[in-house]
C-alpha cells in the first residue's frame, strides 16, 4: 500500500538515545543516529531503517563502555509485560485523534543503552512491509525507559493515530510491535513480533423497544443498529451480516441472552429488528461481541411499561 497524503511517520530529527543511560555508564554524551536514519521521506521503509539505526548505535555505546567486558558475564536482556493500552487492542473512530499507548518491561541488565518500540503492519518486514510508525518518544528525541527497581526498567511508548489522515479502512486488523532492547547482559532483544495486537474501527450500538408503555399481550418490537467507523469515508456505516445477541431481564434481574440474529444488509444495513410479546415488565438490549477488525459493543437497555 502505498503512503499517499499520510503524515510523516517521523520528525527527520537526530534521535538521542538513553541519555540518562548513557551518562550513567561514564559516557558523557548522547549517541546520535547515523545520517542514513535522517527522515527523508514519508514511508514505512525509512521508519524502519532509523530504528535499525538507533539499535545499531545503541548496540555500538555499549562496546564502547567501559563496562563492555563485564557485560559478558551478565544475564541475557529479557523483554516482558508487552502490552497495547492495557490489553492486545485499540480502537478509533472517524474523527478524534487517539493515543495508543505500548508499555513494557527490561530485565536481566544493570544499564541500559537503549530501547524502543514501532508498529507495524504487513506479513513481514523485509518483503511484505504495509506501515511502520516509530513512536512520539523516537521522533521527540526521548527515552521510554525509566528505571523501575534493581536491574529493571520499565518503558511507555505512545503513539497518535488521526483517522481522518492517518488510515483507511484496511489498516483494520492485526498489527505487530517491532521493539529493541540492549543492556550490559550477554545478549540484547531484537524482535519484529514483540506482540502481535488488533487496530480495530470503533463501533456503536443501539436498542430501543416500542412502544412503551405497551398493553399486556401486544407485541414489542426491538430495534437495534449496529455501526463502526468507516476510515476511508470518516463516517460511520452499518455493520452488515454480524450476528448480535438479543438480551432480556426482568427491572431487578440479571441480563442473559434470548436469541442471537444477524445483522441487516443493503438499505438495512446493520439493523436488527426482532419482536416479543407483553407479558410484564421487561428490559431489552442488543450486544455485539465484536471481530478482529471491530470492538465489542454493548448498548444501553431500553425498559418496557407493561399495563
Amino acid at each position: 500500500m502505498s503512503q499517499h497524503s499520510r503524515k510523516k511517520l517521523t520528525s527527520g530529527k537526530k534521535v538521542i538515545l538513553g541519555v540518562s543511560a548513557l551518562a550513567a555508564s561514564g559516557l558523557a554524551v548522547g549517541l546520535l543516529v547515523t545520517p542514513a536514519a535522517v527522515a527523508e521521506g514519508t514511508g514505512a521503509t525509512e521508519a524502519q531503517k532509523q530504528s535499525k539505526a538507533a539499535a545499531a548505535d545503541a548496540s555500538a555505546a555499549k562496546t564502547a563502555a567501559p563496562s563492555a567486558s563485564a557485560a559478558r558475564t551478565a544475564a541475557s536482556t529479557v523483554v516482558s509485560g508487552v502490552t497495547v493500552n492495557g490489553s492486545n487492542s485499540a480502537g478509533v473512530g472517524t474523527t478524534n485523534t487517539q493515543t495508543i499507548t505500548v508499555k513494557w518491561k527490561i530485565s536481566g541488565g544493570s544499564k541500559l543503552y537503549g530501547s524502543h518500540a514501532s508498529i507495524w503492519r504487513g506479513t513481514d518486514r523485509d518483503g511484505g512491509l504495509k506501515r511502520f510508525i516509530n513512536s512520539e518518544q523516537f521522533d521527540a528525541d526521548t527515552d521510554p525507559c525509566a528505571p523501575s527497581g534493581d536491574a529493571t526498567f520499565s518503558c511507555t511508548a505512545t503513539f497518535r493515530m488521526d483517522p481522518r489522515s492517518d488510515l483507511t479502512n484496511e489498516d483494520a486488523g492485526a498489527w505487530k510491535i517491532s521493539l529493541w532492547a540492549v543492556t550490559d547482559a550477554v545478549t540484547d532483544v531484537r524482535t519484529d513480533n514483540a506482540k502481535t495486537w488488533y487496530l480495530k474501527r470503533w463501533s456503536r450500538l443501539s436498542s430501543n423497544a416500542a412502544p412503551e408503555p405497551v398493553a399486556k399481550g401486544r407485541t414489542i418490537t426491538i430495534t437495534g443498529k449496529l455501526e463502526r467507523a468507516n476510515w476511508d469515508t470518516h463516517k460511520y456505516a452499518g455493520y452488515t451480516q454480524q450476528t448480535v445477541r438479543l438480551q432480556e431481564r426482568s427491572l431487578t434481574g440479571s441480563y442473559a441472552t434470548t436469541s442471537s440474529h444477524r445483522t441487516g444488509t443493503g438499505s438495512q444495513a446493520g439493523v436488527e429488528k426482532k419482536t416479543r410479546t407483553a407479558t410484564a415488565d421487561r428490559c431489552y438490549r442488543y450486544m455485539f461481541e465484536g471481530t478482529s477488525t471491530t470492538p465489542p459493543v454493548t448498548a444501553t437497555g431500553d425498559c418496557v411499561d407493561v399495563r
